[in-house]
């Protein structure tokens, strides 16, 4: 849950559906629809969903649902029978397809992260060879770019917002400043996209990254509709950087970077990208920090010995 700078409260709820088309795949619920009571969710409930917006990102697709959508639980009709029928009869324990991502916008690779600390990471970035490494760390936001030789930074860019032809997809190409999209030959419906440098640190170590539009929003736990709000609100630039100022150093955040080596003007160097960043799931990461200090003491033992 996140507040907006006009103080609207952002919770949102993460739900996986499927049916027996064997395939699942993850709806974001926003607002009064996340903050409904959590046993209306358990014992996977028959749903029907209206008004949901699929994205595709890296090769996997989300769905968030709108706010003209509805959430109807144990709806009746011929629909809602099948999937009744087919989770009875063995859909409960079947295997389904994910058209979502486990972590959205993180491609096939981050099933195979590596949990590294930023010095761990910074080291195996600047090694990494064409083929791209995926890394995991637990960090907090230090510094976002917000000025380059003394100017400021933009943070994002104005993106078409039409639909791709033959699908539901957006185009999301970026439009020049009278709203005309090259890709889609028009003027259209546009959106602002997040596009900024931030610095994240731990104890060890502190790395730039790279951070497009959905991971950029998880790292500063706000829109680009706010962004874009306090920018041009009353005071501008100046209340926008106070803004961000303030997320420095706040809770730590479970950040899924890749980093590949890339040519720029005929010079190889690392690209190193942030993917995914959400709040760290302390359980989880609790028992991991565990698993590695009984690691160490078994190796130090062992040592001794």
């Amino acid at each position: 849950a996140f507040t907006s700078s006009a103080g609207k409260d952002l919770v949102r709820r993460e739900i996986t559906i499927g049916d027996q088309s064997g395939s699942s795949i993850t709806v974001t619920l926003w607002g009064d629809r996340a903050k409904q009571d959590d046993k209306l969710f358990e014992n996977s409930p028959i749903v029907k969903l209206e008004g949901v917006l699929v994205k595709e990102w890296q090769g996997g697709r989300s769905g968030s649902m709108l706010e003209t959508g509805a959430l109807n639980f144990n709806p009746e009709g011929p629909e809602a029978a099948a999937v009744q029928s087919w989770w009875k009869e063995g859909g409960s324990t079947a295997k389904l397809s994910q058209l979502s991502q486990q972590n959205p916008g993180l491609g096939r690779g981050a099933a195979n992260a590596k949990s590294v600390d930023v010095e761990e990471m910074r080291k195996a970035a600047m090694a990494v060879g064409t083929e791209p490494e995926v890394f995991q760390i637990v960090c907090r936001l230090a510094t976002v770019q917000t000025r380059k030789q003394g100017e400021p930074q933009p943070l994002y860019y104005m993106a078409c917002q039409e639909p791709r032809e033959g699908t539901t997809l957006f185009c999301n190409k970026r439009v020049s400043e009278d709203g005309y999209c090259a890709a889609c030959n028009r003027q259209g419906k546009q959106a602002a996209r997040l596009n900024i440098r931030c610095r994240v640190s731990d104890s060890t170590d502190s790395a730039w990254l790279t951070t497009f539009h959905e991971a950029a929003q998880g790292i500063l736990k706000t829109t680009a509709e706010d962004i874009q709000a306090l920018e041009s609100g009353e005071n501008g630039r100046e209340a926008l950087e106070a803004a961000l100022r303030r997320k420095y150093f706040q809770e730590p955040m479970q950040v899924t970077v890749r980093a590949k080596l890339d040519t720029y003007n005929g010079e190889s160097r690392p690209n190193v990208t942030c993917i995914d960043a959400r709040p760290v799931n302390r359980a989880a990461h609790g028992r991991a920090m565990l698993k590695s200090i009984n690691q160490m003491l078994q190796t130090t033992l062992a040592g001794g010995a």
